[in-house]
């Protein structure tokens, strides 16, 4: 926080062995300049894209491994924008199962010993949102097609196999799989936009 008054995450644009790249936007302290970032351990400065009197857009590196780490868990989602503020420190949300954040909060706490946590807990009857696109049927044709092994790698699980076991068509069964293969594909369209 020497160089930069806040370091804002708006998105992940790539995960790979040597670290997270993000898209940022940096608000540079009086008399330093973005590529001092890659001074630090955990940062390298890719790219700059734009300017403005808000800040700097670019794309970095980041190799901490608390990022690594929350991007890689299972069971939890770090959800963009989040970032580091000279006034408020660290903001990370993250959505998952209660154990698995109370272990990242351990992390948390060794790697970097926060001066407070605030955690809100959220309870919904539709946790993930997929049920908001998805009818009744397609949902239940869908979790039969995976408990069934349909879309592993070299399934010998066919269309009729599904279709005999929920008493319906297999070109009804078909249809419906194709419908829900659309619109997760579009919804996954719209994530990486």
């Amino acid at each position: 926080m020497e160089m930069a008054e806040r370091l804002e995450v708006l998105g992940h644009l790539s995960l790979g062995e040597d670290g997270v790249t993000q898209l940022v936007e940096v608000k540079m302290r009086e008399g330093h300049e973005l590529h001092e970032l890659s001074e630090l351990d955990s940062f390298e400065v890719l790219e700059k894209h734009e300017e403005d009197e808000d800040g700097i857009l670019a794309s970095i590196l980041c190799t901490h491994p608390l990022a690594k780490t929350a991007i890689e868990l299972s069971n939890i989602h770090v959800h963009p924008p989040y970032g580091i503020d000279s006034k408020r420190g660290l903001e990370l949300r993250i959505t998952g199962r209660s154990d698995s954040i109370r272990r990242f909060v351990g992390l948390i706490r060794a790697v970097m010993p926060p001066d407070s946590i605030s955690v809100q807990t959220f309870k919904s009857e539709n946790r993930n949102g997929w049920s908001d696109f998805l009818t009744p049927k397609q949902r239940e044709v869908l979790i039969l097609a995976v408990r069934k092994g349909y879309y592993e790698h070299d399934s010998k699980v066919t269309l009729k196999q599904l279709a005999d076991e929920m008493d319906i068509a297999r070109s009804t069964l078909g249809e419906h799989l194709k419908r829900v293969e659309t619109e997760i594909m579009k919804r996954v369209a719209e994530e990486l936009v």
